[in-house]
C-alpha cells in the first residue's frame, strides 16, 4: 500500500533529525526564520536543548541536555510568582486607568493635535510628567517618555556616541566609554556596537560580592571618556550599586554617568541630581504598569543627540506620538509605588529572609550570590549543589511557581550567566535559581514552594 505525502513527509523529518542530531523545534525555527543551523545556535546561545526542556518537549539528541524534570503528585496545586524582575502584572488601580483610557473617558486624542481634544490629552501627559518629576526630585522638562527600559537605555548610550562623533570619519580620540560587565543587556549590547564603530570601551568586573567598587570605575577613566555606565540594582543577583560615590567621582572628573534605574523605579527612593547622576532610565512593566511606556532623565546640563527624528515630540528629545494611555498607567503605578515603598519593602524583605532560612534548611549547601548587605529587598539568587537549573525551572513550573535562572545547566557545557561569570559565581556542580518577590508575595506562597522543594531536590540531584 502506498504511503501517504504526509506520512512520507514525516519519515523525513525522522530521518533529518537523526542525521542533523537537531529535533522538530529546530526545523519550524528553521523555516520559520530562514536561519542556518550556526545562525540558531547564536541567536539561542543557551542552546535549542534548553528551549525543549523548558517547555517539556522530548528531545532528539542527549548532548548536552538538562535533566529531566521531577515528577510530583501535586493535591493542592497553585499559581505562585516569584518572578517579579521579570515583569510584573498590571495592578488592579492601573488597570482602571487603561480602561477608563481606552473606554474614551480620557480622551484619545493626538497630544501634539491643536484642538481641545488635544489640548486635554497634552496636559495628561503634562502633568503626569510633573508627578513623575515631583517623585525623582526632578525638574519636569528633564524626563521624555519612551517606549521601553531598552529604548531609554539606547537612548542615552547612543545619544552620547553620536554626540561625541562616534563612527565619524578621522575622529581622533576616539571616543571612550566605561561600563561595568554586569549591565542589562539593553546597556551592554549597544557598547559593543560601539565598539564594532571604532569606539574604545573599559569593560570594569565587579567584586566578588556583585558590588562595583569606585575605585576600579575611576581607574578606567580617561580624558577622552565621554560616559560610564553602572546599574543602580542587578537584575539578576539584586545587588546595589553605591549610585552616590559612583555619581561623585563622575562629577568630580567631568564625565556624564549613566545609571540603568529599572529594577530600582519605586523600589527604592532615587536622587538622581543629588548623587551626580547625569542620565538614568525607567521602565513601566517592572512597577505594575503596561509593557510599552518606559522614561528617560537626563540632567538639564546635558545634551542628548535624538536617537528618533520625526515630529519632534517630547520636547524634540523622541519624536513619535506619545502613548498617553500607557503613559497615565506607569504614572499611576509609580504614584502607588511611592506610597507604599517603605511598607511593603518591609515586608519583602521580611519575607525573603524567612524563605532563605528556610531554604538553608532544605538544602544546606546552598550559596547566595551576591551580598546580602547591598541587595534589593525583593530579591534572591541562590545556587543550589548537584541541580541542573532547567530541570528545577520546569519541576517548579510544573507545580505552577514561576522563577527565572541564573544559569541553562549546571554541568557548564550550556552558556552561563555573564553575571554570574562576573562575580565567579559559576559554581561547577550548582544550578542558580532567582527567586524575585513582589505586591502579590505571600508567605502561604513561599510554604508552597518550600513543602515541594525536598522533593524536587531529591528527584533531580545529580
Amino acid at each position: 500500500m502506498a504511503l501517504s505525502n504526509y506520512v512520507l513527509t514525516q519519515i523525513g523529518r525522522m530521518w533529518y533529525y537523526e542525521k542533523n542530531k537537531v529535533g522538530p523545534l529546530f526545523l519550524t525555527l528553521k523555516k520559520a526564520l530562514a536561519l542556518d543551523k550556526a545562525e540558531l545556535e547564536r541567536l539561542f546561545p543557551h542552546g535549542l536543548n534548553s528551549l525543549y526542556t523548558w517547555v517539556g518537549i522530548p528531545i532528539q539528541t542527549t548532548d548536552n541536555t538538562c535533566k529531566p524534570p521531577a515528577r510530583l503528585e501535586v493535591t493542592d496545586f497553585r499559581e505562585v510568582y516569584l518572578d517579579h524582575n521579570a515583569t510584573t502584572y498590571i495592578r488592579r488601580e492601573v488597570a482602571q486607568v487603561l480602561h477608563d483610557f481606552h473606554e474614551g473617558r480620557l480622551g484619545f486624542a493626538n497630544p501634539s493635535s491643536g484642538t481641545l481634544q488635544g489640548q486635554a490629552a497634552f496636559n495628561h501627559v503634562d502633568r503626569c510628567r510633573e508627578t513623575l518629576a515631583r517623585l525623582l526630585d526632578v525638574s519636569a522638562p528633564e524626563l521624555t517618555f519612551t517606549g521601553c527600559g531598552t529604548e531609554s537605555a539606547n537612548a542615552i548610550i547612543k545619544g552620547v556616541a553620536y554626540r561625541a562623533g562616534a563612527g565619524s570619519l578621522g575622529h581622533t580620540p576616539a571616543p571612550h566609554f566605561v561600563c561595568s560587565t554586569v549591565e542589562h543587556s539593553c546597556v551592554l549590547e549597544p557598547h559593543r556596537w560601539l565598539e564594532r564603530l571604532g569606539c574604545n570601551v573599559t569593560w570594569v568586573n565587579p567584586r566578588p560580592d556583585g558590588v562595583l567598587d569606585p575605585a576600579d570605575l575611576a581607574a578606567a577613566l580617561r580624558p577622552e571618556t565621554v560616559l560610564v555606565s553602572a546599574m543602580m540594582v542587578n537584575n539578576e543577583i539584586g545587588t546595589i550599586n553605591p549610585i552616590p560615590e559612583i555619581g561623585a567621582l563622575c562629577r568630580d572628573r567631568g564625565v556624564p554617568l549613566f545609571v540603568d534605574a529599572v529594577q530600582a523605579f519605586g523600589k527604592m527612593p532615587l536622587r538622581p541630581r543629588d548623587w551626580g547622576v547625569s542620565f538614568m532610565s525607567f521602565s513601566g512593566h517592572k512597577l505594575y504598569a503596561p509593557k510599552g511606556v518606559g522614561l528617560l532623565w537626563q540632567d538639564k546640563d546635558q545634551v542628548l543627540e535624538p536617537y528618533l527624528h520625526g515630529g519632534g515630540q517630547e520636547n524634540g528629545h523622541r519624536s513619535g506620538t506619545e502613548n498617553v494611555g500607557y503613559i497615565l498607567a506607569m504614572t499611576t503605578a509609580a504614584e502607588l509605588a511611592y506610597r507604599e515603598m517603605d511598607r511593603e519593602m518591609d515586608r519583602l524583605r521580611s519575607l525573603r529572609n524567612e524563605f532563605l532560612a528556610e531554604l538553608r534548611r532544605i538544602e544546606p549547601g546552598i550559596r547566595v550570590n551576591g551580598s546580602l548587605e547591598h541587595r534589593s529587598d525583593a530579591n534572591l539568587s541562590v545556587a543550589f549543589p548537584g541541580v541542573d537549573t532547567g530541570s528545577m525551572l520546569l519541576s517548579l513550573n510544573n507545580i505552577g511557581v514561576s522563577v527565572s535562572a541564573g544559569s541553562a545547566c549546571s554541568s557548564g557545557k550550556i552558556k552561563t550567566s555573564h553575571v554570574l561569570k562576573a562575580i565567579g559565581a559559576d559554581y561547577p556542580g550548582y544550578g542558580t535559581i532567582r527567586f524575585s518577590l513582589g505586591l502579590n508575595t505571600t508567605r502561604d506562597g513561599l510554604n508552597y514552594v518550600s513543602k515541594y522543594l525536598p522533593e524536587i531536590l531529591a528527584q533531580i540531584k545529580e
